[in-house]
């Protein structure tokens, strides 16, 4: 099987390998028949997504992108994407992944960490982007390609690759866990 990651960011790249390489030891399956690539792939939406419904759209626009239909072999296509939504008044860091077949898209998400309203403010008020504002915000550089958001707000409890490795695992689960989603359509 080929899997086409549409990222070249190493936290996206580790978090959606080690969600396959998972999910293939839990259902015994030989993780060595399944091929990785990585190319980037445009969103089409901000930067920073500021809603579910624009973190969804990403995701989905960047596995439609870089999907490689295949004679003789699976094909699957994965896009990540990361970004905030409001409710109310807080503010949320939350990870997408979309999966995409050829035929359909599977989505799943991480969970949703709520921000601190300085760093809120940043993004939607001063619109700067999440990755440059949180690099001020911490006092650090460059660590979207480390960390992430998600390391900084929980001391690394949760990193950036941990929320797309959960967000991936979510995603595949329907192609993985046949049993269960086959008997319920």
């Amino acid at each position: 099987m080929l899997i086409t990651i549409a990222s070249t960011r190493i936290p996206k790249v580790n978090g959606v390998k080690k969600a396959v390489l998972a999910l293939t030891q839990k259902f015994g399956i030989d993780s060595s028949t399944i091929r990785f690539e990585s190319q980037e792939a445009a969103s089409g939406v901000a930067d920073t997504p500021a809603s579910i419904d624009e973190l969804m759209t990403g995701a989905r626009q960047r596995a439609k992108t870089v999907f490689q239909p295949l004679k003789d072999e699976r094909s699957l296509s994965i896009g990540v994407e990361g970004g905030l939504f409001r409710v109310d008044h807080s503010v949320f860091l939350q990870s997408w992944t979309c999966i995409y077949d050829g035929t359909s898209f599977y989505y799943g998400s991480s969970g949703a960490l709520p921000i601190p309203e300085r760093l809120a403010q940043m993004v939607f008020d001063e619109g700067i982007d999440l990755g440059v504002a949180i690099d001020r915000f911490a006092q650090q550089t460059d660590i979207r390609s480390r960390q992430g958001t998600y390391g900084v707000l929980t001391d690394d409890m949760m990193t950036r690759e941990d929320s797309f490795e959960l967000s991936a695992t979510f995603a595949l689960m329907p192609i993985f866990n046949t049993p269960v989603y086959a008997n319920s359509r």
